[in-house]
């Protein structure tokens, strides 16, 4: 009786072994590219919006008018444009082309993509100076360029593939307490001040800035 049972069970063993996940795997979609920006490949300062198509997709690639600070407006590709946390706004030098990468921005605190060394928003002030090398200065709040870190003289000037970091910093509630009005307005504070540190300063938005080619 065993004998013959397992002859039965024999022609089953191939069918058993196709359906195993372990040995045969139905080919799935292609994995999007991580949320990653290095200042390389479809980010590099040779970039374009051919190439951002290519690398996310025609149907995550959009060319828009897009907002900057002071109430001024630009052009741009913009990946994602309809998901906050997946949004990124490229400008370009050749704007006719699409192409010469010239600024690349990052909103909002909860987006999800990382720059150069891990750079991403939502980070402190202690993790950027990480970053620099070194305490850095930034604007005082409560006007047009508020929060606005100056990274010149810091390892994040002049990051691998030629880009130049930049980013603005906000606070809760938008402006200091009244004890530290001297942190509002066309000031700048250092980085590693004591009274700042307890503002909880955290970076909201970054760009990645790539010198003209005409400069080159």
């Amino acid at each position: 009786m065993v004998e013959g049972a397992m002859r039965c069970l024999l022609p089953l063993v191939p069918l058993l072994l196709l359906a195993s996940p372990a040995v045969a795997k139905a080919p799935g979609r292609p994995q999007p590219p991580p949320l990653v920006i290095a200042c390389k490949d479809a980010f590099a300062k040779t970039a374009s919006h051919r190439g951002l198509v290519r690398a996310y997709g025609a149907g995550n690639v959009t060319f828009e008018t897009v907002n900057r600070p002071g109430g001024e407006v630009a052009k741009a590709t913009v990946l994602f444009a309809k998901e906050p946390q997946r949004r990124v706004e490229i400008e370009w030098y050749d704007l006719k082309r699409r192409r010469l990468a010239s600024t690349i921005t990052v909103f909002g605190e909860d987006n999800q993509w990382s720059g150069p060394l891990g750079l991403r928003n939502g980070m402190t002030i202690a993790e950027l100076e990480q970053r620099a090398g070194k305490p850095f200065r930034i604007n005082g709040f409560g006007f047009d360029v508020a929060g606005a870190g100056h990274f010149e003289d810091t390892a994040l000037a002049d990051l691998p593939g030629g880009c130049g970091f930049d980013g603005y910093f906000e606070i809760e509630g938008g402006l200091p307490p009244d004890h530290l009005s001297r942190f509002i307005g066309e000031v700048e504070i250092p980085s590693n001040d004591p009274d700042l540190m307890t503002l909880k300063p955290r970076l909201w938005m970054y760009t990645l800035t790539y010198p003209s080619p005409n400069a080159e």
